[in-house]
């Protein structure tokens, strides 16, 4: 074969590729298009222990949101959500889930976040993402614009309308929580959450580690993990024995925390 049309042969192939590799991007899941509040999260954690059926929590939970949210189309998207987060879990993440139920039920304002902030991480990986992504961007600049971080998710889920929405409702949902603030078209970050109970520590660096499809993480890496931004998350080697997770030794000192 002539060497042009080898030429143009390599080209189309590359081209064909980078379509492909568009269209899988492009069909990435966003799903998170409306934005939570505290008090919303809480009510569904609180009432679904004691509830008959799934029916009567989606009315409870229903009623709840009409003080916050007029449309029924909006309240279904909010109501969705919830349900993603709490209820409909995989089966994987289950037995995680209960125990983070368990964990609601005497945790503080600040505990209670820190475990809608972990089944937000499971239940959604565009939530995660930009999670991760304004992680990093703070701890590279104390500050992000809307303009940067959207360049990181777009190059993630591709440049659309849904993504745009969804980043602004996970963004809103930030600031709700009360984990970002928006100062001069910047948004900084809050002050960082402290975390004292140890089981609500091991919690949530199981959850991290299964949201983020990682096996292990070295130890020193867990109070930097982008995702977990809000959250001062500090964890020593002692407090991690008898736990689901277990520590290993690599060289002199690294120490490297793994999913049993």
């Amino acid at each position: 074969m002539a060497e042009p049309a080898l030429k143009r042969l390599s080209f189309l192939s590359c081209e064909l590729r980078k379509e492909e590799n568009e269209g899988v991007r492009l069909k990435k899941a966003v799903g998170f298009d409306q934005k939570l509040q505290l008090h919303q999260l809480d009510h569904i954690a609180r009432e679904f222990s004691r509830v008959e059926n799934r029916q009567q929590l989606y009315d409870l939970v229903d009623q709840n949101l009409m003080a916050d949210i007029a449309g029924a189309k909006a309240r279904l998207n909010a109501r969705t959500i919830l349900f993603k987060i709490w209820v409909l879990v995989d089966n994987e993440n289950v037995e995680l889930r209960d125990r983070g139920l368990q964990l609601f039920a005497n945790a503080s304002r600040e505990e209670r976040l820190l475990l809608h902030w972990g089944m937000k991480l499971l239940a959604y990986p565009f939530f995660r993402d930009v999670a991760d992504q304004v992680g990093r961007l703070f701890q590279l600049h104390g500050e992000f614009s809307s303009l940067q971080l959207s360049r990181k998710i777009f190059a993630l889920y591709g440049e659309r309308r849904r993504v745009s929405v969804s980043m602004g409702a996970v963004l809103g949902t930030f600031k709700h929580l009360e984990v970002i603030s928006e100062q001069k078209k910047l948004y900084v970050n809050a002050e960082k959450i402290p975390i004292h109970q140890l089981e609500f520590k091991l919690w949530l660096i199981e959850i991290m580690l299964k949201a983020t499809e990682k096996s292990a993480i070295e130890l020193k890496q867990i109070a930097t993990e982008p995702c977990l931004f809000p959250f001062n998350l500090d964890i020593t080697e002692s407090e991690l024995r008898n736990s689901r997770l277990q520590v290993t030794r690599q060289g002199i000192d690294m120490v490297m925390v793994v999913l049993r």
